[in-house]
């Protein structure tokens, strides 16, 4: 005997597509509460001592909370609403998914919305600051121009956000369609967020691999600073660009697999954030540091280490006068900035 709802197919694989979405928030949410636990545990334990205490470990440990809060909101409001639509109004004509699809104008929706929009632009934040990290040793003229495109980038999503979110103030509108405005923003919104993601991810790879190639052919293979893929694609926040093409490839295409992936956003970007924090404290990152000890002249013999802990012990040493920096042949440190 069948007990399934009197309901066609598609109505059935789009409530499946809401509760799958809400259990993976669910995963998402316990990798970023064990992320957060290391990170704050590791940054609160340098901030107290006195001699290990420094702004950057102040500024992480804030951005860290703050993401978090963000992070536990849009969870805990995401379980309410698959609470209040397979339970407390499962009877709404069309069914859960029905009632999911019609709410985001109310105070409860609106809440997730919002919070969800202020983890992308903070999550934008930090990868334009390691963005702004990874291409400092770069010439003025360069330098601008990576940080002034990612910034503008930046500016129009925030822009397209504040649209998106009145679109949805509106009851007659949803993410699906907007009559109230007579623009649907939710295409303009996830893609320019999506080229932000993009644009910042290009240039910080393509960064990394000049410095990889650079490194290399410097101090040899085993001293490259970024000598697996793993290492990129933390660095450049990879995993936050793949769950948006997640999103906004089923939803262009009408697929009803793209609410999944839309309650899972904000644990994946929170993610991201917390991983490159890790990699930054356990010093494996791209740092002010690393880009001294290897783009400018110290006037020093004394071994250099590299971020993975690996002693350079050979006769080199670093000019004052015409910056080369002397190995087994001589590379001129001006190589550095393009």
């Amino acid at each position: 005997m069948s007990w399934a709802p009197d309901e066609t197919q598609a109505r059935l694989d789009d409530e499946a597509a809401w509760l799958y979405g809400a259990i993976f928030a669910g995963v998402g949410y316990g990798v970023v509460l064990v992320l957060f636990s290391i990170c704050s545990y590791t940054l609160w334990g340098r901030i107290r001592t006195r001699s290990t205490r420094t702004r950057s470990s102040v500024y992480l440990f804030i951005y860290a909370f703050i993401s978090f809060s963000l992070v536990t909101t849009t969870f805990s409001i995401n379980s309410r609403i698959t609470q209040l639509s397979f339970i407390n109004n499962r009877d709404f004509p069309g069914g859960p998914a029905a009632y999911e699809e019609v709410i985001f104008y109310i105070p409860l929706s609106m809440a997730w919305s919002v919070t969800y929009v202020l983890a992308s632009w903070w999550t934008d934040l930090l990868m334009l600051w390691r963005c702004t990290v990874i291409y400092q040793d770069c010439k003025a003229l360069t330098k601008v121009a990576a940080v002034g495109i990612s910034g503008l980038v930046f500016l129009g999503s925030v822009v397209i956000s504040v649209l998106w979110i009145i679109q949805l103030s509106s009851p007659s509108s949803s993410p699906y369609n907007n009559e109230a405005m007579g623009i649907n923003f939710t295409v303009p919104f996830v893609a320019v967020e999506l080229m932000v993601n993009i644009t910042v991810t290009i240039m910080i790879v393509g960064r990394l691999l000049y410095h990889r190639h650079r490194v290399a052919r410097v101090f040899g293979p085993r001293m490259s600073l970024y000598a697996n893929l793993t290492t990129i694609l933390v660095e450049s926040a990879s995993i936050y660009t793949a769950s948006s093409l997640f999103f906004i490839i089923p939803f262009a295409a009408g697929s009803s697999f793209e609410n999944a992936p839309l309650q899972i956003i904000p644990e994946i970007e929170v993610v991201a954030s917390f991983l490159i924090i890790c990699r930054v404290l356990q010093g494996k990152g791209w740092s002010n540091e690393v880009i001294a000890e290897i783009s400018s002249g110290g006037g020093s013999s004394a071994p250099m280490r590299s971020p993975q802990g690996i002693s350079v012990l050979s006769g080199m040493r670093f000019g004052q006068g015409p910056r080369e920096t002397q190995a087994s042949s001589s590379v001129r440190a001006s190589e550095c900035a393009v």
